[in-house]
């Protein structure tokens, strides 16, 4: 269930390696996401496999609400007490004081899909309290050092979030993903604002960072942040 990946990174693949959650193991253990609905004794077996134990799982650090990114918060919250980070503008939904939104209004597939996931995914995030609301460029002691990049356009409240050990690792959510070997933006299905997902991909590719772990897809290692400009040339060619 938790394969390390890098030095103080393990991913946890759940619901058949469709979405990743990572836990990054330092004095407290943070997890970056919660992956869907009905995960929480799978991540907590991970953190086990780890060697260490669920109840030093102090942070939750959330890249934005989308329900496979949130689904197993609130069992997790209530199984551990970890602290929550959320970007305001992702708070209520993640909280569950507002339904999931549905897919991008401008996208055909998306509204067409919409009623078969409605049937097969929560419309509401269980209730739960969000203990700290991130902002951009804020500096969090959590894993020993985390900094939050608000990164808009798959959902307004999107964050990345870059941890300084192993040389700066990207916990770059659904900001961007590595896909099949390719680094690309997020899928406009249920992308808010696709011009400023690319925004965003530009604002990741000005920062130092060694190693890249995605929502979906694999880890991209060495020379991350190169892969990332090289990428936004392409967009600008």
């Amino acid at each position: 269930m938790a394969e390390q990946v890098l030095p103080g990174v393990y991913r946890i693949k759940v619901r058949l390696g469709y979405v990743n959650v990572y836990l990054i193991v330092a004095d407290e253990l943070v997890l970056v996401d919660s992956g869907l609905p009905g995960q929480t004794r799978r991540i907590l077996a991970a953190v086990r496999e780890a060697g260490r134990r669920p109840e030093e799982l102090r942070h939750i650090a959330i890249t934005h609400h989308h329900v496979d990114h949130t689904g197993s918060l609130e069992p997790l919250v209530k199984a551990t007490k970890a602290r929550v980070y959320v970007h305001p503008l992702d708070a209520a939904v993640t909280s569950g004081k507002q339904p999931v939104p549905g897919p991008n209004p401008g996208s055909v597939t998306g509204n067409l899909m919409w009623p078969v996931i409605k049937r097969i995914s929560p419309t509401q995030l269980s209730p739960l309290e969000i203990d700290h609301e991130v902002q951009d460029g804020e500096e969090l002691s959590a894993g020993g050092g985390m900094r939050v990049i608000h990164t808009p356009g798959h959902t307004a409240g999107h964050v990345a979030y870059l941890w300084q050990g192993a040389g700066g690792v990207l916990f770059a959510g659904d900001a961007a993903g590595q896909l099949f070997g390719r680094l690309g933006l997020p899928a406009p299905m249920f992308t808010e604002d696709m011009e400023q997902a690319r925004q965003s991909v530009r604002k990741l590719a000005e920062l130092e960072f060694d190693s890249a772990c995605f929502g979906h897809g694999g880890v991209l290692k060495g020379k991350a942040n190169a892969a990332f400009r090289r990428y936004v040339e392409k967009m600008a060619g």
